[in-house]
C-alpha cells in the first residue's frame, strides 16, 4: 500500500513519523507520498525537507515529493472550483489520493510514533470496508453522553463500535445539541448551519469521521467518487456548516455512507502514540514535542541524525551541554 503524509513543519516529529513507520511496518509500504505546506514554523531548528532527502536517498521514486502553491489550512473546500487541478492540489492528501497507483492508501499525521505493525494489522482488519481507523471524534459529541441520548431518544449513548445503529432524525440531532449547550456540555456549533445538509441527511452525526492521523483508506472503492472523479468530497476536505467548518475527512465521510459503504473501528493505542495541539501557535508545546521527538530519535535513528549531521552541518545526535550560568 502506498502512504501519504501532509507534512507542516515539525522536522524532527516528522522524522520520528516516518522512520517508526518503515521500522514497524515497512514490509508493507510501496511509494511514500510527501506533501508539503509552502509555509513552515518559524520554531523549527532545522528545515522540515531533509527527511525527504533521507528517503529520496533510500527509498529513490518510492518517495514522492509535492508542495502545492498555496495553503486551504483549516478553510472550506469551495465545490465550484474543485475542477482547478491547482486549487484542489492544496487540499490536504489530494496529490497521493489522485495519483497513487495503489489500492489501498494510508494517511498519516507527521506528529506520531508508530510502535508496532500498525499496516499489518490495519490490513487484516479491513474486509470490505471503505477505510480502517479510529473512528469519530465522540470527545466533541453529545450523541457520545448517555445522560442526553436518555432524555432525547430514550436509548444509550453512540461509540465508534456502534455508530451504524445511532441514526437520529433531524429534530433528535438539534435536540441533542440543544440540550448539551443548556446542560454546559461542550459542543461545536455545527447545529447553526445544519440546515446546509444535515435536514436533508442527518447521519452519519456532524463528528463521525475516520480520524486521518493513521487510517487506511480503500482508494478502489472511493476515488472514483471523489473529486476530481465523482461529485464526492476527498478525504482531506473541510466543508462549510454554518459557522465552522466539518472536520478534516467529515464531509468525505458522510459522502462515502450516503453511497451505501461503510467504516471499520481501529483501536489505535497499543500501535501508534500521537501528539496533539502542536501547532505553529503554541511554541512552547511545539518546541517540547520537538525536543521530545530528537530524543527518541537519539535513543532509535541515530543513523538518520549522523546522516542530518553530515548534510546540515549540524549536531544532534548529543545532548547539549548545560551551561555553567
Amino acid at each position: 500500500m502506498d502512504v501519504a503524509v501532509n507534512i507542516f513543519a515539525k522536522p524532527f516529529q516528522t522524522a520520528l513519523s516516518l522512520l517508526s513507520l518503515l521500522k514497524h511496518s515497512g514490509e508493507h509500504v510501496g511509494v511514500i507520498w510527501l506533501q508539503f505546506e509552502p509555509y513552515g514554523s518559524r520554531y523549527d531548528a532545522i528545515a522540515p525537507y531533509y527527511i525527504a532527502h533521507y528517503l529520496r536517498e533510500r527509498l529513490g521514486e518510492r518517495c514522492r515529493v509535492f508542495q502545492p502553491d498555496f495553503w486551504l489550512a483549516r478553510e472550506a473546500v469551495d465545490p465550484a472550483r474543485l475542477g482547478d487541478a491547482a486549487y484542489r492540489s492544496g487540499i490536504r492528501y489530494q496529490y497521493a489520493f489522485e495519483r497513487s497507483q495503489s489500492r489501498k492508501l494510508f494517511l498519516m499525521h507527521n506528529d506520531v510514533l508508530v510502535l508496532r505493525d500498525i499496516l499489518g494489522a490495519m490490513l487484516r482488519e479491513m474486509g470490505e470496508a471503505f477505510a480502517v481507523g479510529l473512528l469519530g471524534q465522540c470527545w466533541n459529541c453529545p450523541a457520545h453522553r448517555e445522560e442526553l441520548t436518555r432524555e432525547v431518544m430514550g436509548c444509550a449513548a453512540c461509540g465508534p463500535l456502534s455508530y451504524a445503529d445511532f441514526q437520529p432524525g433531524y429534530a433528535a440531532l438539534r435536540s441533542l445539541y440543544t440540550l448539551a449547550r443548556q446542560r454546559g456540555i461542550f459542543v461545536r456549533p455545527y447545529d447553526k448551519g445544519f440546515a446546509d445538509s444535515f435536514e436533508r441527511r442527518p447521519w452519519p452525526l456532524p463528528e463521525c469521521r475516520i480520524n486521518e492521523w493513521a487510517c487506511l483508506l480503500d482508494l478502489e472503492k472511493t476515488r472514483p467518487h471523489c473529486a476530481p472523479f465523482g461529485p464526492s468530497f476527498p478525504p482531506g476536505a473541510f466543508q462549510q456548516c454554518g459557522s465552522a467548518c466539518l472536520d478534516i475527512s467529515v464531509p468525505w465521510f458522510r459522502d462515502m455512507h450516503a453511497l451505501g459503504l461503510s467504516a471499520r473501528h481501529f483501536e489505535l493505542q497499543s500501535y501508534l502514540k500521537h501528539w496533539v495541539g502542536t501547532g505553529n501557535k503554541s511554541p512552547r508545546r511545539y518546541a517540547l514535542a520537538e525536543a521530545n521527538a530528537l530524543k527518541l530519535l537519539r535513543r532509535h535513528y541515530p543513523e538518520y541524525l549522523q546522516w542530518l549531521a553530515e548534510k546540515s552541518g549540524q549536531v544532534f545526535l548529543s545532548e547539549p551541554k548545560d551551561s555553567d550560568d
